[in-house]
């Protein structure tokens, strides 16, 4: 992914379409996507069997390449063909996540976020604040949600952390006594002394015994 912290707009003569998404919705963006990149062409990586190949120059299918190692080879045959525009459908269907965060972090190029209703906006700066009503409806989460969600995501390991260092505290503490008892127990023992009395807890066991 490139230009996020520019407005610019590269010159495109290859657009790479991510259809994640209903085959209609592509359709019906392609028309403005078009009008935008006029004179570029068109490809298109899909999970459906049967695209329309008159829209564009080459269809690649994900069920082509079933294993990892050919998914990564195809992106990164993507990203040496240096294509400056990625046009990727968030339509909130589950369909090719992977291939969407992949291509995101691989592909050097701009982003073009098309949703359910075949609308469309960059990925860049300029932009932040259309990203973050899109991610909030979504994800059904206010701003004021996600902020507090962030920070409890935030603040969770150290209080772990916390816990963790305090319970260990108090056990090496216990078993430093349990060990200096023992260690005088042994001394008084092979000195013929009566045993030390153990402190803490030991001492409340051997009472009750």
């Amino acid at each position: 992914m490139r230009y996020f912290l520019r407005r610019k707009i590269p010159v495109a003569r290859d657009v790479l379409v991510i259809e994640s998404g209903s085959p209609e919705v592509t359709r019906r963006a392609l028309g403005g996507i078009r009008r935008i990149f006029p004179d570029a062409q068109y490809h298109l990586l899909t999970c459906w069997p049967d695209p329309p190949p008159d829209l564009f120059t080459n269809v690649f299918r994900t069920a082509d390449y079933p294993s990892a190692w050919e998914k990564a080879r195809l992106l990164v045959s993507f990203a040496r063909r240096r294509w400056r525009v990625l046009a990727i459908l968030c339509t909130g269907e589950p369909i090719l996540w992977r291939w969407k965060m992949l291509a995101l972090g691989l592909l050097p190029a701009k982003v073009l976020v098309i949703n359910e209703n075949a609308d469309f906006f960059w990925l860049d700066w300029d932009n932040r604040r259309t990203l973050r009503r899109f991610l909030a409806i979504r994800w059904g989460v206010n701003r004021e949600e996600f902020f507090y969600t962030l920070l409890r995501a935030l603040v969770f390991p150290l209080t772990l952390l916390l816990l963790l260092s305090t319970a260990l505290f108090l056990y090496a503490r216990r078993w430093r006594r349990l060990l200096t008892w023992k260690i005088n127990a042994l001394l008084a023992k092979t000195s013929g002394e009566p045993h030390p009395a153990p402190t803490g807890r030991e001492t409340l066991r051997s009472k009750t015994r």
